[in-house]
């Protein structure tokens, strides 16, 4: 017999017995729907992490100001201490001139003051930035423009905001003809920047607190405007720090020179800061990082998923090993009329992957109906790939070939006589 005609057979011997047959195959289908939801959450898992990592750019390097422990209680035994940490501009000028990989060096300083839109007071945190600065984190506006060098020459008073901030104000209008106080001082809106969520390790590696709403600034209008030396006023006593910059962020001419251009990084600021004020990040490490643990996920949740299999793998077993014993008469007719033993263990093999094929079909589609419930109800964004519903598919027929090839063997195994006296 030709596959299609046993294919056809097999589905008529499971047809006749439908319950039976649904009820053997439902392990397989939550089997299948497992592997496809696991895989799809790890899938999705990986691409988010490898989204969130490559938004901070591979071939960058960033360098954060960190406030020292002891320099806190030095402030607090003083109260005219002025507090000196962090990056200056003498680190951005040894980087740029001792490491030839790195062809890009950009400043960022940030103040935190608040806005005031009518009567509404919102806490804010400015960050004076050069215009690659959105190009090098990837930050696209959504309306009007980013900043321009004329912007930082001419030291205008104009920023670009994030839509959330618009939604913390509740202001309803064209933003781009919004005038924000900050402070002291009125800066015009000139580009909205899309609400997006930063999730860890952007939150960390960007300086970004969930509280915290950013605002951009041209770097040369924040330093002539605002300076670097910030007042804080406590009950009844005031608190100074200077910070000439809080971030460095660091372009590196090729991918392959970025481990090579961190470690001369390191190097540099473990001479220039003996109280380790700073703290670099760099996002190609954490990604091969991430994408090491990710390995483990991939390997840990098909495991999990495999379990269930195992189990409908066993129904299947079982199921057929009395199907065999139910047909005892029928085998002995067809080894009577010609039908050799390698004809018996694929007829009923057939069977076994036919139904095992049949549950994989609906468990594929039940998989993607969870995933898509997932993505409807929670944050989490799982990805079905088509390698994932092909390696689901895979799987299914897999089993139904290694838990089918003993109940198709001791039917084949049989002695056609007794098989023929069988009532």
């Amino acid at each position: 017999m030709m596959l299609p005609e046993l294919a056809a057979d097999a589905l008529r011997n499971l047809a006749r017995h439908k319950l039976r047959s649904f009820l053997t195959a439902l392990g397989i289908i939550f089997g299948i729907a497992s592997v496809v939801l696991m895989v799809g959450v790890g899938e999705g898992a990986k691409l988010a992490i490898l989204r969130q990592i490559s938004e901070l750019g591979t071939r960058n390097i960033i360098i954060n100001a960190k406030k020292p422990p002891e320099e806190q209680n030095t402030q607090k035994a003083s109260q005219d201490y002025i507090l000196r940490y962090g990056l200056t501009f003498h680190d951005e000028h040894q980087i740029e001139s001792t490491v030839p990989t790195v062809e890009q060096v950009l400043p960022v300083h940030d103040v935190k003051s608040w806005i005031w839109f009518k009567s509404r007071r919102i806490d804010a945190k400015v960050r004076g930035v050069h215009p690659d600065y959105f190009e090098k984190l990837r930050l696209k506006p959504v309306l009007g423009r980013i900043l321009s060098e004329r912007d930082g020459e001419e030291r205008k008073r104009v920023c670009v905001v994030r839509a959330r901030l618009l939604r913390e104000a509740k202001y309803v209008g064209d933003p781009l003809h919004l005038d924000l106080r900050v402070g002291s001082q009125y800066l015009r809106v000139v580009g909205v920047l899309p609400d997006f969520e930063f999730q860890s390790p952007n939150k960390l590696v960007l300086g970004i607190d969930d509280r915290a709403l950013e605002i951009y600034v041209p770097f040369e209008t924040v330093a002539d405007r605002v300076g670097f030396t910030s007042y804080t006023s406590r009950q009844g006593s005031s608190e100074a720090e200077r910070v000439e910059l809080h971030q460095i962020v660091c372009t590196v001419t090729s991918e392959d020179k970025v481990m090579e251009a961190a470690r001369c990084i390191q190097a540099i600021l473990s001479k220039l800061h003996k109280k380790r004020d700073y703290e670099v990040t760099v996002p190609l490490e954490q990604l091969e990082q991430r994408e090491k643990a990710q390995q483990v996920f991939n390997y840990v949740l098909p495991i999990i998923a495999g379990i269930s299999l195992l189990v409908g793998g066993i129904g299947i077993l079982n199921i057929m090993l009395a199907s065999v014993t139910e047909r005892t008469r029928e085998i002995g007719i067809r080894r009577a009329i010609g039908a050799s033993r390698a004809d018996i263990t694929t007829q009923f093999l057939m069977e076994t992957v036919t139904l095992a094929a049949t549950g994989g079909v609906f468990g594929i589609l039940l998989g993607i109906s969870f995933v898509s419930a997932l993505r409807a109800f929670t944050d989490w964004q799982p990805a079905i790939t088509p390698g994932s519903v092909a390696l689901s598919m895979a799987v299914s027929c897999l089993t139904g070939i290694v838990f089918g090839i003993r109940p198709a063997q001791r039917a084949a195994a049989m002695d056609p006589i007794r098989a023929l006296r069988h009532e």
